[in-house]
């Protein structure tokens, strides 16, 4: 019997994602706020690595609904005066 071949299935790549063109938009776009996973699209690291840096710092969590699987958002503005802290001159 012959084998039927399968089909690839097209992957988009992250950079192709609405998340990923949505972490670099200004505030008035966003709403001022941004998601878990946005930001780590935007600091290329870990959805992980987010919530730790963000309970480290204190930052403003605005969370909707209940339960496990609300809805976490940060303050646009607070993200980026931690990113400005954190730049390092030369």
């Amino acid at each position: 019997m012959a084998s039927v071949p399968k089909k690839r299935v097209a992957r988009r790549s992250k950079s192709s994602s609405p998340a990923f063109s949505r972490a670099h938009e200004t505030p008035d776009k966003t709403g001022g706020y941004i998601s878990p996973r946005e930001l780590a699209i935007r600091w290329r690291c870990s959805r992980s690595t987010v919530d730790r840096i963000a309970e480290r710092v204190c930052l403003t969590r605005l969370c909707l609904g209940d339960g496990p699987n609300g809805i976490i958002r940060y303050l646009l503005k607070e993200v980026e005066g931690y990113e400005q802290s954190r730049m390092l001159s030369r």
